[in-house]
């Protein structure tokens, strides 16, 4: 071989032998040795094709080479495995060849390694394939996911940390009536209305790490404007960039349960106000009857024991209490039974003519009568009654009074004049006003009294209900709870302001005309 050509393989890493048309070696570079399929046979005057069997079934195409009549030919990837941990590859390339006499004929055949490209490309090669595998895994994996998602039942939320929706399953878009477009990208409040709470419980995890919200009932809004009752439970996840969270709410519709929550609650609600109504009723059964059947029971006794022994006149003062215990009696009898009918619905409105000035006038003179003797009722009325027409928009005809029900009135007006009476100081005065305008009239009657506390103005007017700072004076309870719906059936309304102490204003507004 030509030195300046050795010279120029040398720094290549580059091999070499040359063989004649019969493949015998005529010339071998000294590591040539190395790639040969058993080390140390590649000898001169051998046969190349033992040594490099790849020769082998391509002598045709070598020998055209060396004819001059194909360039070359190269065999890449040449593989040697003598030490599996250290496998070695190399390439072949044959030319043409001239000795140093001129003599062609001859084969040149190049050996260059590539082990080290051969390892790189397999690595490559093999990373590729993890890839890949990695990517398929992945896939199927996400499928996997998706179809896991979409098939759930609860609806499925994702959403940034600052609140903004990225992922929505069909489930939640059926549970809020929002397509996919219409959620992606918006904040998590346009269907949270107490978006704030899960707000809260996001940034609590991001400066704590610790768990979220289980079970945290928010009121949601669908798209409709309906508000429903959704059950969440919250997890982060890490995302790519470190810090960084992505925060899932599985939400369930719980609207169902907390409405029959509700009712239940509302139930035992009933129930207790139920059972304290009993109590006080029976309370009120056994103080007001009590007293009266005492006194009959009482004078009744004295009468058959002692009747002709003491005077006539004693026996009229006898006489005389059992007939006041009796109308006591039969007026609280009347007073249950009236609300009993009103509860039910059985109170008949039968609206009549009536005179308001005259009505409240003999209404005040009968209670100065019978309960208002020590104290002083002043009536005013401010503007008489004006005349006014019915409704009948067909009729000429004036109706000079308004129409109400004389009876339903009477027990509002007694009932409010009476505790008016009752809970006041002897010598007190109690002023019953009486004003008519725009078809209204306005009943005022303020006292002076005991007054009503805060904490038993809410339900003062409960059947039975009494003010704890009644103390020994009688009562049933009955009265307001009656005013009240006598107040309703007349289509008006009842208010009052009151201050322990200091006294009781009672407004009830009556229209002249019920509205049907």
């Amino acid at each position: 071989m030509n030195p300046l050509f050795k010279k120029l393989l040398g720094p290549r890493q580059t091999e070499y032998l040359v063989v004649n048309h019969n493949f015998i070696i005529q010339e071998i570079s000294a590591e040539a040795q190395h790639y040969a399929d058993t080390p140390g046979d590649a000898l001169p005057g051998t046969d190349a094709r033992i040594s490099f069997p790849e020769l082998i079934g391509i002598e045709n195409i070598l020998i055209s080479i060396a004819m001059g009549r194909r360039p070359s030919f190269e065999l890449k990837g040449i593989a040697r495995f003598a030490d599996n941990n250290h496998p070695l590859y190399f390439d072949m390339l044959a030319v043409e060849h001239e000795n140093e006499q001129g003599v062609a004929n001859y084969l040149l055949i190049l050996i260059e390694d590539a082990t080290e490209k051969m390892v790189m490309k397999q690595s490559l090669i093999q990373r590729a394939n993890e890839a890949n595998l990695l990517l398929s895994a992945l896939a199927a994996s996400k499928d996997y996911i998706d179809k896991v998602i979409r098939s759930m039942g609860d609806a499925l939320l994702v959403t940034t940390t600052l609140g903004i929706i990225k992922t929505v399953n069909q489930s939640a878009q059926g549970l809020f009536g929002y397509s996919e477009a219409e959620l992606i990208d918006h904040p998590l409040s346009k269907i949270v209305v107490e978006e704030t709470l899960l707000y809260q419980a996001r940034h609590r995890y991001i400066l704590s790490q610790k768990e979220l919200l289980r079970e945290l009932e928010v009121v949601c809004t669908t798209k409709t404007g309906e508000e429903i009752w959704v059950e969440f439970s919250c997890s982060a996840i890490q995302t790519e960039l470190q810090g960084l969270y992505d925060f899932i709410y599985i939400g369930r519709n719980i609207t169902e349960r907390k409405q029959q929550d509700i009712e239940i609650r509302s139930s035992l609600v009933k129930e207790q106000e139920l059972r304290q109504i009993k109590s006080r009723f029976f309370s009120m059964l056994a103080h007001e009857f009590g007293n009266p059947l005492n006194t009959v029971l009482f004078a009744t006794q004295i009468l058959q024991e002692y009747g002709d022994s003491i005077t006539h006149a004693e026996k009229q003062e006898y006489l005389g209490h059992v007939k006041s215990a009796s109308k006591h009696m039969a007026h609280l009898l009347d007073d249950v039974r009236l609300l009993s009918s009103a509860e039910a619905g059985k109170l008949q409105f039968n609206p009549a003519p009536v005179d308001l000035q005259k009505f409240c006038s003999e209404l005040v003179e009968s209670i100065k009568i019978s309960e208002g003797k020590d104290r002083k009722i002043n009536f005013i009325c401010r503007q008489s009654t004006p005349p006014a027409k019915k409704p009948d928009r067909d009729s000429e005809k004036t109706q000079p009074d308004p129409e109400l029900d004389p009876k339903l009135l009477r027990h509002i007006l007694t009932n409010l004049l009476s505790n008016a009476v009752k809970y006041s100081p002897t010598e007190s005065n109690i002023y019953f006003q009486l004003n008519c305008y725009h078809e209204k009239a306005i009943f005022k009657i303020q006292d002076a009294g005991i007054g009503i506390p805060i904490e038993d103005q809410e339900q003062l007017f409960e059947s039975y209900y009494r003010a704890q700072n009644v103390g020994k004076i009688p009562g049933t309870g009955l009265g307001l709870s009656i005013v009240k719906q006598c107040v309703d059936l007349h289509g008006g309304q009842i208010e009052f302001s009151s201050e322990t102490g200091l006294g009781t204003t009672f407004i009830v507004t009556i229209p002249f005309y019920k509205q049907k």
